[in-house]
């Protein structure tokens, strides 16, 4: 991968990646969390809005059948847009309320 160092570009470094697919994993300083992060996240929606444990069942499942813990194949920003939309998608929430808690 290039290497930038202080805007001029110094050649190539070597970065980790997937040894089962390739990815390259991103080195930017906003690491991507994981899935327990976002499932604490739903805990206080779940205090502060009328939340069923069905409802939190099914965005935890969704959550993880779209690997949204996968270090390599997504950022942090990558994360919140899902679980963003997953959680829309289950409850009706204001979008604010759940960026305020991210």
């Amino acid at each position: 991968m290039p290497y930038v160092y202080m805007g001029r570009e110094r050649g190539l470094k070597p970065h980790p990646y997937c040894t089962e697919c390739g990815l390259v994993k991103s080195l930017s300083p906003e690491k991507p969390r994981g899935i327990g992060y976002y499932i604490n996240i739903m805990t206080s929606l779940k205090n502060d809005f009328n939340v069923t444990n069905v409802q939190v069942r099914l965005v935890v499942k969704e959550l993880e059948e779209l690997d949204v813990d996968d270090g390599y194949g997504m950022n942090r920003l990558q994360q919140e847009e899902l679980f963003i939309e997953v959680i829309r998608k289950y409850i009706n929430v204001p979008e604010w309320k759940i960026r305020n808690l991210l």
